[in-house]
């Protein structure tokens, strides 16, 4: 008998203003416990996203402040 281990992520979007440039949106892939699996930045001014698939910040701090997202909105984004 065969097992398969299934883990939930969950996805989240934080927003920091950048003076004189506008809004940057950070979207997390989170695992139990908030830890981060993967990290996008979106800069101002910027087409592409930033993509930290091994982020040096393993643990998300307050995620309340993070709005939830889909996952298929944070994958669209991963894969421009």
């Amino acid at each position: 008998m065969s097992t398969s281990c299934y883990l939930a992520y969950k996805y989240l979007k934080s927003a920091q203003v950048i003076p004189d440039k506008g809004m940057s949106f950070t979207l997390y892939e989170i695992e139990e416990e908030n830890k981060i699996v993967r990290i996008l930045t979106m800069l101002p001014g910027q087409e592409k996203a930033i993509r930290h698939p091994d982020p040096a910040v393993k643990i998300l701090f307050a995620p309340e402040r993070c709005e939830e997202i889909t996952e298929e909105e944070f994958m669209k984004i991963w894969g421009k």
